[in-house]
């Protein structure tokens, strides 16, 4: 008991350490980048400040409808808890909002030679309280209702994010295939998720058997008719800013298409895989009489409920992230063949399916796996 205990008391160290860590992280970057957009070549020269302001009062302006006349005042940087009064219009990237009283907006300060404030703006809505409020309450569920095990698959959240960030991304700048990176990298965190959700048991290498096995379905699905298909990966506005990244490296707009779509099945695969597993688990400790065979019939029974729903749900979940582009095609009267025909919809059909295929190949073989290990015992 006491080493339970101790392990107990460590994995809240570790998760409040991890929360302090995420949360240092974010307030640290917030003011890098609120420090770079003070950053001027001269300070004879005009200035651009972006800083955090509150609004302090609203009036609309009745010969315009679109436009608010704001009054607010700054949070942050030189000129903190100073009044400015500006326009807001609820157009462009702001349409359909209507701001109200003691909302936070990150605002632009335009600086003359000697630093006086000319002019304001707002840039953007601060979002970032209510995005932690989310995050916040995320981990609070995940603790209340998972026990250990939440904070378990928290800690397996922090290291998928730190790997993601501080091993993948650098090594694609540096130039490196980001498809066979992806797989290698997913592989790990497959590894690493299993084993400190699951523990070190027979249950947790059957899925983790499945997890690899569909991982590599997908990944070899992915890039076979991504070639065939001649997938370029220049499907967006946001991969052509790439070009623009001070990098020497050349990047591989198909290989980053393909990593994506490896990482978007790892999620659905390594959750179908534990459910198998564990449901598989549960009869034989609950029903020793169980032979092999009826085991591995079992898990394919939850595995094919399982299938139904989650494959939907990769489908839906690909589909809404894509609903604007796709309304507008619909909007269009484009035929099926015309639509299926262009890259921008068939790289749609290509991560649905192929993630949905290494979601299949991944239940019969947890179940089969599942079976054999856990074989006939008596109490």
């Amino acid at each position: 008991m006491p080493k339970e205990d101790e392990v107990k008391k460590n994995l809240y160290k570790y998760i409040v350490l991890g929360i302090i860590y995420i949360a240092f992280s974010f307030i640290s970057s917030s003011h890098i980048c609120l420090a770079a957009a003070e950053i001027s070549s001269s300070p004879s020269e005009k200035q651009e400040k972006m800083v955090r302001a509150r609004i302090i009062s609203i009036d609309l302006q009745k010969h315009q409808n679109s436009a608010q006349s704001v009054e607010l005042i700054t949070l942050e940087g030189a000129h903190k808890q100073q009044r400015f009064v500006t326009s807001f219009y609820a157009t462009g990237i702001f349409y359909g909002i209507t701001l109200r009283e003691n909302d936070e907006v990150f605002v632009t300060l335009f600086l003359n030679g000697d630093g006086a404030v000319e002019k304001v703006s707002i840039t953007e809505i601060a979002r970032d309280k209510y995005m932690t409020y989310l995050l916040l309450g995320f981990i609070g569920l995940l603790v209340l209702i998972g026990g250990s095990k939440g904070i378990r698959a928290i800690l397996s959240l922090l290291a998928t994010y730190f790997a993601i960030i501080y091993v993948l991304f650098p090594l694609i700048l540096q130039g490196y295939d980001p498809t066979y990176i992806t797989i290698g990298l997913c592989s790990v965190i497959a590894i690493f998720t299993l084993l400190l959700v699951g523990g070190h048991n027979k249950k947790t290498f059957a899925a983790l058997i499945g997890t690899l096995c569909g991982l590599c379905a997908a990944a070899y699905l992915t890039i076979t008719i991504g070639d065939l298909a001649h997938f370029t990966g220049a499907i967006d506005e946001d991969s052509y800013l790439l070009e623009y990244l001070p990098q020497d490296s050349i990047f591989s707009y198909q290989g980053l298409f393909f990593a994506g779509i490896i990482i978007g099945s790892l999620g659905a695969v390594m959750d179908v895989s534990m459910s198998i597993a564990s449901a598989v688990n549960e009869l034989k400790e609950k029903t020793y009489s169980l032979s092999s065979f009826q085991l591995i019939k079992a898990g394919m029974n939850v595995g094919k409920d399982t299938i139904g729903t989650m494959a939907n749900t990769l489908i839906l979940a690909y589909t809404g992230g894509s609903i604007y582009m796709l309304l507008l095609l619909s909007a269009e009267n484009i035929s099926l063949h015309q639509l299926i025909n262009r890259e921008i919809i068939a790289s749609e059909i290509l991560r649905s399916m192929a993630g949905s295929i290494g979601l299949t190949i991944t239940v019969p073989i947890t179940a089969i796996v599942a079976g054999l290990l856990f074989q006939r015992q008596h109490p």
